[in-house]
């Protein structure tokens, strides 16, 4: 009998983690504003084209040029003129905490706080984390959040 009751927990158990796990599931793969601003930041910070995934319409071309493209170009520019490529003058985001601060109709700002490290200037120069609070407006275009208006140092603020 006591083979038979440890039996059925072990099974309970285990249908209990499974539903947890497609709860979980399904809760990551809702889209949400906070979701798009951590997606863009971490890509930005990665010097990454994917952040332009993230990116409304009519921040993906200023003045005729495609602000993507120039941000990576610039950093590119910037890593050689250092004597770098550009995987080591690329940042990693840590800490990233979103809060909802204002939503209107179609549109919503969330402010952004993380810690940024540059991985050369800590490990050469002992420099650490630099603070990051931004407040980023997003909107929904077509169902998927995208973050617009002033980014960061991203070409046409």
């Amino acid at each position: 009998m006591s083979k038979r009751i440890n039996f059925v927990s072990i099974i309970l158990t285990i249908i209990a983690a499974v539903i947890f796990q497609v709860g979980f599931i399904c809760i990551d793969i809702k889209d949400t504003p906070a979701k798009a601003v951590k997606e863009f930041a971490k890509a930005y910070f990665r010097i990454d084209a994917s952040m332009a995934e993230r990116l409304c319409e009519n921040r993906k071309t200023v003045n005729n040029t495609d602000t993507i493209d120039q941000y990576i170009h610039e950093k590119t520019k910037d890593a050689a003129d250092r004597g770098f490529g550009l995987s080591y003058v690329r940042d990693k985001l840590y800490d990233a905490r979103t809060t909802t601060i204002n939503k209107s109709d179609g549109s919503v700002y969330v402010r952004l706080t993380a810690r940024v490290r540059p991985p050369l200037k800590s490990f050469f120069s002992g420099e650490g984390y630099r603070e990051i609070d931004e407040t980023i407006k997003v909107i929904n275009d077509d169902g998927k959040w995208k973050v617009c208006g002033k980014l960061f140092s991203l070409p046409g603020n």
